[in-house]
């Protein structure tokens, strides 16, 4: 959704970049702060060239801290299911409460992805070679 100007989302400056991908998360984000706090300026979100390496270091940091906490909420869901003296229904359950939980958690460092002139366009269709 691109919006009145470009703006990049680690220094906040008015630039031109790699543009930002719309996930569900940036749709939640933009969908909180237009409709809850009244407040959406609709910028288009970019990473500029001078913050792309600050970027790069962010993204794999999220990357690794999300496949952190999504592998310790299993390991606590398996402990569960291994201690859970027959009641398997309530550890099920329960586990994957822990897992969503450690999910929501590895979203506090999200960063988003940028599309790169590699990438498809959703609906183009992809050429085959």
């Amino acid at each position: 959704m691109p919006g009145k100007e470009d703006r990049c989302i680690i220094c906040g400056e008015p630039r031109r970049g790699l543009r930002v991908k719309e996930d569900y998360q940036i749709r939640a984000i933009r969908w909180f702060k237009k409709n809850i706090l009244r407040n959406e300026k609709g910028y288009g979100l970019v990473v500029c060239k001078e913050c792309y390496p600050k970027y790069k270091k962010a993204k794999d940091s999220y990357n690794k801290k999300q496949g952190i906490y999504i592998g310790i909420g299993v390991l606590f869901a398996f402990a569960l299911g291994v201690f859970s003296g027959g009641n398997i229904l309530p550890a099920i359950l329960y586990g994957a409460i822990v897992i969503l939980f450690m999910y929501a958690l590895s979203q506090i460092s999200y960063m988003p992805d940028v599309i790169t002139a590699a990438q498809p366009k959703k609906n183009e269709p992809k050429r085959r070679a």
